[in-house]
């Protein structure tokens, strides 16, 4: 069974490459999560969402979104044959280029651009456009081709997506982020038992209310809501990939308030569990 993290992304990069391109689709939905890398969403069929700085942001064919650095972030792909090309790049290779990067917020989002950026926003678009065709082909120059686009796509960014931030306001994201991987971490592992507030204001060694403020100030969800999150992203792996009864792989993941469940996961994939198994059925995207 092959069941993705759901909390801080330890993304896999090549250090003598500095960017990783994939194809993600259904099988692809996490929860809230960050990692170190910048991520860069290009959506080629279907719909997704994305949930991020407490809005949401729908994604079209042909739309894109970029997720900072350590910028808390959930995406949903729409059922079934929802797909788009994601794309990870390290800190450490825009830092060969310019060595204050961490002093720069990257916000690109294609329906929040001020007019000025809308041509530059086409811009971005046709290069990653052209790198999904490089990636399908892989041909012997893809490395050299694509590396080239990677750094088109990063200047781009730069030159018109992002605003300068001060050092300190850079390391407070980073300590934050932090304690978030903490507290995530701790979730993973505890996801299937009964989690109180006070058991992750505690892990953190943090009073709980001031643990409800910090978990909802850095996600926009509550800590409760973020738990279930986990939970369903758990059922949904398995209705996706085993056979196994609705009431078996919910017990098994600790959600044993069937009627909350079935409401959060229609609310969530606007179907029911037996529906997303249905469509998951004979799907190449799976």
């Amino acid at each position: 069974m092959n069941i993705q993290s759901n909390t801080y992304e330890n993304v896999q990069l090549q250090p003598d490459v500095g960017f990783d391109i994939r194809f993600v689709t259904m099988n692809h939905n996490s929860p809230f999560h960050w990692h170190r890398e910048l991520e860069i969403l290009y959506i080629l069929n279907g719909h997704a969402t994305v949930n991020m700085d407490g809005k949401r942001y729908e994604l079209n064919p042909l739309d894109a979104i970029v997720m900072d650095y350590a910028k808390i972030h959930e995406v949903i792909y729409e059922l079934p044959q929802t797909m788009g090309i994601c794309i990870h790049v390290s800190r450490q290779l825009l830092r060969r280029f310019l060595v204050d990067s961490e002093l720069l917020a990257i916000q690109c989002v294609g329906q929040w651009l001020t007019p000025e950026q809308h041509e530059y926003y086409s811009e971005l678009c046709s290069y990653l456009k052209e790198l999904t065709i490089l990636y399908v082909n892989q041909k012997q120059t893809y490395q050299l081709k694509s590396t080239a686009l990677i750094l088109d796509i990063l200047t781009c960014l730069i030159e018109h997506f992002s605003e300068p931030v001060t050092k300190s306001a850079s390391a407070a994201k980073i300590g934050n982020m932090e304690r978030l991987e903490q507290i995530c971490d701790y979730v993973e592992h505890h996801y299937q038992e009964e989690i109180t507030l006070q058991d992750a204001a505690d892990e953190l060694g943090l009073n709980k209310e001031y643990f409800c403020r910090f978990f909802k100030q850095n996600t926009g969800n509550s800590f409760i809501q973020y738990v279930n999150q986990v939970r369903i992203n758990h059922i949904y792996q398995d209705l996706l990939h085993t056979d196994d009864s609705v009431q078996e792989i919910t017990e098994r993941h600790g959600f044993f308030n069937q009627k909350l469940f079935y409401r959060m996961f229609k609310e969530r994939y606007d179907c029911t569990p037996r529906e997303a198994r249905n469509m998951a059925q004979n799907n190449p995207y799976i």
